[in-house]
């Protein structure tokens, strides 16, 4: 009897120290050096292709590049260090900014994190996590997530990392978390999507527009600590600029479907949406964030009416499949009005009654 008891009180105490070393937190992860190079509102082009993207493909003349950092929606054939280096490099130019494609409102089965209890209803759905929500109708394989509860969040960023996340890392082979994946393959930056998710929960969860933003602001104090220098573009959402500590975390905004596509294919957007984007967009490229813009459309007509209007509104665009499956095209600059050359005018005949005396 009193060895059940003292194995027991053994066994008691061992499980309080795992408990406790379990909750020590873990040395922070190294820093890295500095970002370099162009700055964001220098970037006078730039593309976005999420498949099958080639460094060799991507035209010279694009200044700033969005991409995967899984190839072809791969959960493990993730791009190296080197390989976002390729994508940089580029003829007789600078290096161009790449920024990292990353939805932070949303999970999707094809990444790394993914584990398929969670949404398979294996063990009666017990494995499903609290932060997981419903699947997104219009894209199979997407997940609307609570995106404010830690469980989530620790996915994408994790600063207070514990001793135990730390050796599960080390030992068995534990996903570090997304942004920390992004940081060490040598991104410049992140292009945040699905940040306006919270449109969807903000009659479940009254904070989730302030939730958000402070997600995001999350995201980029990590970020910029460990790299000085990492780019936020978070895309969509650009109602949160009206905040000035969203705007403090962010280096600018992306916008999809400003003029058209919002209700169809192509489809010319409501005025007075066009309107009320554009002018929140406007204040915050006022507040010095650069503003991009793509636009999915193939008609050449409209293609012309999109950039002379966001042209007008010093917004940068690029033209793009919503597949983002073809290599980004260069917009060519729009056409100079030909000036009509002057003619002078005769000089005025000289006023004959004043002049000249009456004829008889």
């Amino acid at each position: 009897m009193k060895r059940f008891r003292f194995g027991l009180l053994t066994t008691l105490i061992v499980a309080i120290a795992l408990a406790a070393f379990a909750q020590l937190r873990a040395p922070q992860r190294p820093a890295l050096v500095a970002r370099t190079g162009l700055t964001l509102a220098e970037a006078k082009t730039w593309g976005y292709q999420l498949q099958g993207a080639h460094a060799m493909l991507i035209p010279p003349e694009i200044d700033l590049l969005v991409i995967d950092h899984a190839r072809d929606a791969s959960a493990t054939d993730l791009i190296s260090a080197a390989d976002v280096e390729t994508f940089r490099q580029r003829p007789r130019a600078p290096p161009r900014i790449v920024l990292a494609y990353l939805s932070v409102g949303e999970a999707e089965t094809y990444r790394y994190y993914w584990w398929k209890p969670w949404a398979s209803g294996a063990y009666f759905g017990l494995m499903r996590p609290s932060w997981l929500g419903s699947e997104n109708k219009e894209w199979k394989g997407n997940f609307q997530v609570r995106y404010w509860q830690a469980g989530w969040q620790r996915l994408i960023v994790n600063p207070n990392r514990t001793r135990l996340e730390a050796l599960r890392e080390a030992w068995f082979g534990a996903h570090m978390s997304y942004i920390d994946k992004l940081l060490e393959a040598g991104f410049d930056g992140v292009y945040l999507d699905r940040v306006d998710a919270f449109g969807a929960w903000e009659k479940a969860h009254p904070n989730a527009e302030a939730d958000m933003a402070a997600f995001v602001g999350a995201i980029s104090a990590y970020a910029k600590a460990r790299r000085p220098g990492f780019l936020i573009v978070p895309q969509n959402g650009e109602e949160l600029t009206l905040r000035p500590e969203y705007r403090r975390a962010i280096d600018g905004i992306a916008k999809e479907d400003l003029m058209f596509g919002l209700d169809g294919t192509e489809h010319e957007n409501a005025a007075d949406e066009i309107v009320h984007a554009s002018e929140t967009l406007t204040a915050a490229r006022r507040a010095k964030l650069p503003v991009f813009v793509v636009e999915y459309l193939n008609d050449p007509d409209k293609q012309l009416s999109a950039q002379r209007r966001l042209s007008e509104l010093g917004f940068t665009l690029t033209f793009a499949e919503r597949d983002l499956k073809a290599p980004p095209m260069v917009i060519q600059p729009l056409p100079v009005a030909t000036a009509v050359p002057s003619v002078a005018s005769p000089a005025p005949a000289p006023n004959a009654s004043a002049t000249q005396p009456p004829q008889r």
